[in-house]
């Protein structure tokens, strides 16, 4: 287990061009996040690499306005102090990890009359989501938006002082909140027509650039959900406004515009701001779960099956876990939807990599280890241990695996690690990654297992056995796994190659019959298989209701055929 919990900061502007977003956004999905685990405690006349971020992030959320030094002096003693009042902690000036885990995190800085800023702007935007402000986003801490706050704390159960204490935050920026509800008597905004040219081209989300995103933003200024200029750009005040959109007409609240959002946004009936609210929609169900099978290095997809569990193994995807010193954490694990496209790692040598999904505060899903934000500067060792384990807690996949858990995996999904798998070689086999490409920089893709049909046991293959061993790959090798799992032999995946999952079974079966030790599948060993599956496929002979008593009927026929080994004569 990590001895110290890890730290997870979403940092804005480290790669080139990554945030050229409208005024006031801070990403809910991050361009970039900075992992630390393993940290120290800083305190005055501290050093180095970690210092400078502190001070970064502490200058992010308005509390530091010094150098970024990497020098912990008086000016970084102060922000420090700063943050630890606003909490309520105890004043001493020395970032220890639980102050660190503050500042990493969703942390805030009080607001009052008289600020002004990016961070006002992000309140007056909430609180205008929520229907408490309906005046201009302008970064400016005036009269209407204390009212604003004062009623948002009024209705939810908050002291009424219009300054936008950490606590009145926390609660503003959670789920945990008091909606108002549209009087009676209340005007609504009258529904403009929508354009005639709407159809649905793609999901549109954060950080994407194009005329799509130009058409929903001039359709939810129409509608009176975003009063900012229209860029093209989807950031967070985008999100924010179909965010709001979506509450208002009982869809789900993913700040993403789908198909069923898309149509719902440019529909002659769309509800406006302040207009009567539609009927919240039933919880749609978590599509998949995760399990993390550290033995086997693999991680397994299931889906929902007809009665709406998840028990269909929809994808398997070859993973590197923590290693034997710095294992990945067992148990049960729900995700909260943190993602980010980049992940730093600066006390693991300033590793990087893409497609994070945060599973709790020490691991998430990543692909594997780049040098740096070059796509091209893939850390090859990371590619070489694909498949063991490589890493320092963190899941590893190749990016396309990485990538598919970032767009289809999200909030509420349950993740499963676990280290109590029988080994299964044949699976791992199955579901290994291509090649690695040099020239793409990725892996090739993965090899569709070949597909064979449903285990029979009553119909063997019908063409003449051969002694079957290691490497060996078809359906009587397939037919074999199955059989040695009905009889409680194989505890694998019946993939249909034979590797060691497969010789440890026969091993043991022959044992059992008397047939030697070897890890071969040799004539007297099918042979045997066979007798067994024409036995077990027998039904019981039962009496015919014509026959004298104590008579039995007649056997039918089986259909498996004479056992024959390849070179014999019947």
């Amino acid at each position: 287990m990590k001895r110290l919990p890890c730290l997870v900061l979403a940092l804005l502007l480290l790669l080139p061009g990554a945030f050229a977003q409208e005024a006031g956004d801070t990403a809910a999905e991050a361009d970039v996040v900075i992992v630390t685990s393993e940290g120290r405690e800083l305190r005055y006349d501290d050093s180095g690499d970690d210092v400078r971020a502190l001070q970064e992030r502490l200058k992010h959320l308005g509390y530091y306005s010094g150098p970024i030094s990497g020098l912990y002096k008086e000016v970084t003693t102060s922000a420090v102090k700063a943050v630890q009042k606003a909490y309520g902690l105890e004043e001493t000036g020395r970032a220890d990890l639980a102050l660190q885990q503050i500042v990493y995190g969703d942390a805030h800085r009080p607001l009052s009359s008289g600020m002004q800023g990016q961070q006002v702007s992000r309140l007056q935007t909430r609180l205008g989501e929520l229907g408490y402000f309906s005046g201009r986003i302008t970064g400016n801490y005036l009269n209407v938006t204390a009212s604003a706050v004062s009623a948002f704390q009024r209705d939810n159960g908050l002291p009424e002082t219009g300054k936008a204490d950490v606590r009145t935050l926390v609660r503003l920026y959670s789920d945990d909140i008091f909606m108002p509800t549209p009087g009676p008597a209340a005007t609504p905004r009258p529904v403009p027509t929508p354009p005639p040219d709407a159809a649905f081209r793609g999901t549109v989300g954060y950080g994407d650039k194009d005329d799509r995103v130009r058409m929903a933003q001039e359709r939810l200024a129409a509608l009176g959900f975003f009063d900012r200029k229209v860029t093209g750009g989807f950031y967070e005040h985008t999100a924010t406004a179909v965010k709001a959109f979506q509450g208002l007409n009982g869809l789900t609240r993913d700040g993403v515009i789908g198909e069923t959002t898309w149509n719902a946004l440019f529909a002659a009936d769309a509800i406006p701001k302040g207009g009567q609210p539609r009927p919240t929609p039933a919880p749609t169900p978590i599509p998949y779960s995760i399990e993390v099978d550290v033995n086997n290095q693999l991680i397994k997809v299931w889906g929902l099956d007809g009665y709406g569990q998840h028990t269909k193994l929809e994808k398997v995807f070859v993973c590197s876990t923590g290693t034997k010193s710095y294992p990945s954490e067992l148990g049960t694990f729900t995700l909260t939807g943190r993602k980010a496209k980049w992940a730093e790692f600066p006390n693991w040598g300033g590793g990087k990599a893409r497609w994070w999904v945060r599973i709790n505060s020490d691991i998430a899903f990543h692909s594997i280890i780049y040098n740096s934000n070059n796509l091209d500067d893939v850390n090859m060792s990371s590619v070489r241990k694909l498949g063991s384990r490589a890493s320092h807690g963190c899941i590893r996949l190749t990016v396309a695996d990485a990538q598919w858990i970032y767009d289809n995996v999200g909030k509420g999904t349950v993740v499963r690690i676990h280290e109590d798998a029988p080994p299964d070689p044949e699976l791992k086999a199955a579901h290994m990654p291509g090649s690695f490409n040099k020239n793409t920089y990725l892996h090739n893709p993965t090899p569709a297992p070949f597909a064979y049909p449903p285990f029979d046991m009553g119909h063997a293959p019908q063409e003449p056995a051969r002694p079957l061993k290691k490497g060996h790959e078809g359906i009587d090798v397939y037919w074999v796994q199955g059989m040695l799992r009905e009889l409680g032999y194989y505890a694998g995946t019946v993939t249909g190659t034979y590797l060691e999952g497969t010789e440890a079974a026969v091993r043991a079966f022959r044992k059992d019959q008397g047939l030697g030790s070897s890890a071969g599948a040799d004539a007297k060993t099918l042979q045997r298989l066979y007798d067994l599956a024409r036995e077990r496929a027998m039904p019981a002979a039962t009496p015919l209701p014509t026959d004298a008593p104590g008579a039995l009927g007649m056997q039918p026929d089986i259909p498996l055929p004479a056992f024959v080994v390849e070179g014999d004569t019947p």
